[in-house]
């Protein structure tokens, strides 16, 4: 058996050699110095080796006390290496759990791990959500835990005061549990599945009627209550079919007003695709009105209250129609749908109004071809809309160049009622 004198005076050689201890224990001195604890054994007649430290970090006792844990599980069939790994992954695992192991800490890192793909709106309503109906339940749980039923109880509580936070949490839930699956802290997500909560019965934008639109613009240009801005927003939305959103928080960046047009970059719209929207001739005046109310560094057309560095809040323009008497009427988002009704029942060409609305293809190649498709037609059929809007709230329609007043149109009925209300304004503007 080895001493620690004749360890300590082994000298490298050109080769690598052994110096053996008792029971298949020896220690391995490299060329370059080293010394190597290794234990060499037998399982089933199949040789294996098992490396036990280095010395003189591992002296000869401790080399001895773990060659014989090893031995015994030699004897008993079982392989020491294989067996070390599964100790040294059951520490990790333990200490993984020790500091990631709660639903805090687990949801923390699956929040930053999804933030970057995600716009700052979706960022700030998960973490409300989540602060709200997850965080004083589950905080400081253990994620091994937290059960299916009790999640089934939460989001079930929740779905009676807010169907959709509801659908919005069990998401938020399943993909903190994948990724406690993917960190090794447990093996099964016990999420519930969308079936736990009702269907979702889908509700279209409550959208005014022609009469009621007409009513709604005469009431709103009369509205001493409502700020200019608030009113300037609201005729936007409806001049430009652009959603409440993309009004809101359009930057004074985005408009080129020489040319009469507003180009909304992909991570404002909601489909993720550029938006090129033509201005109208009310609508240049509506700018260049709100031009002169903002100062001239603001970036935003329309910044908030509290907080210029901000857009106006989301829920500003809702709350305009139910102070002028519209709030079961009708909704901002409502008014594409009038836009898009005025013009479908009017056999207009639908790749237009699509392209009006932002409907482009889904296939990117295809939407990228098409993105500025239709730029004449598409102008025309805003002016069109707003010299419509102009109409059902008593104004007179304003003079436009003679291209600018064709609505296109797949029927040569239709075209011939527009060449009609064209000779019309002719005659208007000579008089």
């Amino acid at each position: 058996m080895l001493s620690t004198l004749q360890i300590r005076s082994a000298r490298p050689k050109e080769r690598a050699y052994k110096l053996a201890d008792s029971g298949g224990l020896f220690l391995l001195v490299q060329p370059s110095g080293s010394k190597l604890w290794r234990y060499k054994f037998r399982i089933g007649g199949v040789e294996g080796l098992q490396a036990l430290g280095a010395f003189p970090e591992v002296g000869l006792a401790e080399a001895r006390d773990r060659h014989a844990v090893a031995r015994k599980l030699v004897a008993q069939g079982v392989q020491p290496v294989q067996a070390h790994k599964r100790q040294l992954e059951a520490l990790a695992i333990e200490h993984l759990h020790r500091t990631k192991g709660t639903f805090a800490a687990i949801m923390g890192d699956w929040s930053d791990a999804t933030a970057p793909n995600l716009k700052s709106g979706t960022i700030a309503q998960r973490k409300r959500e989540i602060e709200n109906d997850l965080m004083p339940t589950l905080k400081s749980r253990a994620i091994t835990s937290i059960t299916r039923l009790e999640l089934t109880t939460l989001i079930k509580r929740v779905e009676q005061r807010a169907p959709e936070v509801a659908r919005n949490l069990r998401n938020h839930l399943w993909g903190i549990f994948e990724y406690a699956i993917d960190s090794g802290l447990i093996d099964i997500n016990p999420v519930p599945p969308i079936r736990i909560l009702k269907k979702r019965h889908q509700k279209n934008y409550a959208a005014l009627s022609p009469a009621q639109m007409g009513d709604f613009l005469r009431k709103l240009e009369a509205a001493s209550e409502a700020e200019n801005a608030t009113r300037i927003a609201m005729q936007l939305v409806m001049l430009t079919a652009c959603r409440k959103a993309e009004v809101i928080g359009a930057r004074w960046s985005e408009l080129d007003l020489k040319r009469a047009r507003w180009e909304i970059p992909a991570e404002r719209m909601k489909a993720g695709r550029p938006h090129w929207v033509p201005l109208s001739s009310q609508s240049l005046a509506l700018l260049a009105e709100l031009r002169m109310m903002v100062p001239r560094d603001q970036e935003y057309l329309f910044p908030n209250r509290r907080d210029s560095h901000r857009p106006m809040a989301n829920r500003t323009l809702n709350a305009l129609m139910v102070r002028l008497g519209f709030g079961g009427k009708g909704t901002p988002h409502g008014m594409r749908a009038a836009f898009s009704t005025h013009f479908n029942s009017r056999n207009a060409n639908i790749d237009v109004i699509e392209h009006c609305l932002a409907h482009v293809p889904a296939n990117p190649v295809r939407a990228a071809y098409n993105r500025h498709a239709y730029r004449k037609e598409r102008r025309a059929m805003l002016q069109a809309w707003a010299d419509n809007l102009n109409a059902l709230s008593g104004k007179r329609p304003q003079p436009q160049a003679k291209n600018d007043v064709v609505v296109p149109t797949k029927h040569q009925a239709v075209r011939t009622t527009i060449q009609r209300v064209r000779g019309n304004r002719s005659q208007r503007a000579e008089a």
